[in-house]
């Protein structure tokens, strides 16, 4: 089901490439796919501002956090890359946000416990464009969702495996940080079903998100990000699928 990889150590090449790039990634770009993850997310788990807590994992600068933030009670960013904890908190600070309200957190590898987030479980977690870069996405699954409460939802969304897609990543794979991406193209719904199935999950769904088009990635302050990913005539696009389930009681 999963790619198996051996003599790379994918966590620690992806903390420390994030980490130097941190403060690159508020580009017009990835806020507008920040954008559309947030309002995919919000469809899926009804929100409430006075109690529902989230675990925002691989959270980055915290681009999909912050547009979650007013329709939570508590947001919590864990990342393995220290600049990006850094960036996420300094714009918390920069904002003039309560660290009660939203903060992150670096964690180099999740524990078989809750004790690297104070023992605390979420309502939702979410895991936004970071699955391809796990070497084993499997057990992250597994210990996500041991950080729901009971009835809490696992939200994940990341690159589809359909062709646009692949071609688009395939193109990707000539970048010089392919060094951090352990999952070349995408996961397909039945590989994102199973994990959710093995960490005991229910009621999973995983289906076909929003999809952006080259042309449209172009028009974005940014879009440079993604280097040789954008060449070509052809006008095709990324495909996002979401894939969620619920914790039991």
């Amino acid at each position: 089901m999963t790619e198996k990889h051996t003599g790379h150590n994918y966590a620690a090449a992806n903390a420390e490439h994030f980490s130097e790039r941190a403060r690159s990634y508020r580009t017009e770009l990835l806020e507008e796919l920040a954008r559309r993850c947030a309002t995919s997310i919000q469809k899926i788990y009804p929100f409430d501002a006075n109690t529902t807590e989230v675990l925002d994992f691989a959270c980055g600068p915290g681009l999909v956090a912050f547009e979650l933030l007013p329709y939570t009670k508590r947001i919590v960013g864990v990342d393995s890359a220290q600049g990006m904890v850094d960036v996420f908190n300094h714009d918390a600070q920069k904002k003039d946000i309560s660290l009660d309200k939203i903060h992150c957190v670096k964690i180099d590898s999740l524990k078989g416990d809750q004790s690297d987030v104070d023992g605390q479980l979420f309502d939702v977690v979410i895991c936004v464009q970071a699955y391809h870069h796990f070497e084993d996405p499997a057990h992250i699954t597994k210990a996500l969702a041991q950080r729901l409460k009971p009835k809490g939802r696992l939200i994940v969304i990341d690159f589809a495996d359909d062709e646009g897609t692949k071609t688009i990543l395939d193109r990707k794979r000539e970048g010089a940080h392919i060094h951090t991406v352990a999952h070349k193209h995408g996961f397909s719904f039945e590989q994102m079903t199973d994990m959710f199935k093995s960490a005991g999950l229910q009621d999973i769904h995983a289906e076909y998100g929003f999809k952006i088009s080259k042309s449209e990635m172009k028009s974005y302050q940014g879009h440079e990000l993604f280097g040789k990913a954008l060449d070509g005539d052809d006008d095709i696009s990324l495909q996002y699928f979401v894939a969620h389930g619920e914790k039991p009681l």
